[in-house]
């Protein structure tokens, strides 16, 4: 079916105490992997790209996969755009079909990331669009596409309040920093479970795990009971297909058949994709 928009996947998802698992793709393998997963499981999934993804694949291009492959899947399939930092990518999201945005202002100031996110929230508006809104707020750290922070720093209850009021309502979900990292870890994360269920009380906006690549699949079941809303996994996905690859090559050193290789990284991603669907309780969540 044609992809759902954002807004409906958290309305089931709030419904259901359940979060969406969100996987970020960067070629027709990733997005295979993805969704295989969740029509194995039965759930709902959000497919996504950021503004590296897209430089290295194209925008148009990467946007086709998706949209072609939810026309085909018998789950709900959004697409959404991750960590977009430059307006010029929103916008094209839009012309693209894309049914979810992130605005990340993370970098910026508090006032300019309450700028910057209004700028995305009329953009929407303005075009009467019924897209889901992301943004960010704290210092997540880790790397995300080529873009390395030193580190991370905890999203205030304070500043979260705030950019609510000052958002005016346009914001669908926060990713905030609790603990997590984009990438790999060098030693086992530990969420801050109590700043998650604070944030979400004081704001009552649904809230994003990033950095759940690595992260304990009981901590993320635990997040997603405190108010987390979605789980974004991308560099634990890429890694899988990386190594389905590499093991079919050992074993078969003379293989050129790119069919059947990349086959067995699409299987070793599409089972990472299923813990992670189990950890955020998205089983046999398909409303279709």
């Amino acid at each position: 079916m044609p992809l759902v928009s954002g807004k409906e996947l958290i309305k089931h998802a709030l419904e259901g105490k359940y979060a969406i698992p969100a996987f970020g793709i960067v070629n027709l393998e990733g997005a295979i992997a993805a969704i295989e997963a969740a029509t194995e499981t039965n759930s709902p999934v959000i497919i996504q790209t950021t503004q590296g993804g897209i430089e290295y694949a194209g925008h148009a291009q990467l946007a086709a996969i998706v949209i072609s492959l939810a026309k085909d899947a018998t789950i709900p399939v959004a697409l959404h755009l991750d960590h977009g930092r430059d307006t010029k990518y929103h916008q094209k999201a839009i012309e693209l079909g894309y049914t979810s945005l992130m605005i990340d202002g993370s970098p910026l100031s508090f006032d300019e990331n309450v700028k910057i996110t209004n700028q995305v929230i009329a953009m929407v508006r303005e075009n009467n669009l019924n897209l889901s809104i992301e943004a960010e707020l704290g210092k997540i750290g880790g790397k995300e596409d080529d873009v390395e922070d030193e580190g991370s720093t905890y999203t205030s209850v304070e500043d979260a309040i705030n950019f609510i009021k000052q958002t005016n309502g346009g914001v669908d979900m926060l990713a905030i920093a609790c603990g997590t990292s984009h990438g790999f870890y060098t030693k086992e994360p530990h969420i801050n479970q109590e700043l998650i269920k604070e944030v979400y009380a004081q704001t009552n906006v649904p809230l994003v795990l990033h950095g759940g690549t690595g992260v304990p699949l009981e901590q993320i079941t635990e997040a997603v009971g405190n108010g987390v809303v979605k789980v974004n996994i991308d560099s634990e996905l890429k890694q899988g297909i990386i190594k389905g690859v590499m093991d079919y090559m050992e074993k078969h050193p003379e293989a050129y058949d790119l069919r059947k290789i990349n086959r067995q990284g699409i299987d070793y991603a599409k089972a990472i994709a299923i813990s992670k669907i189990k950890a955020v309780k998205a089983v046999d969540k398909n409303w279709l």
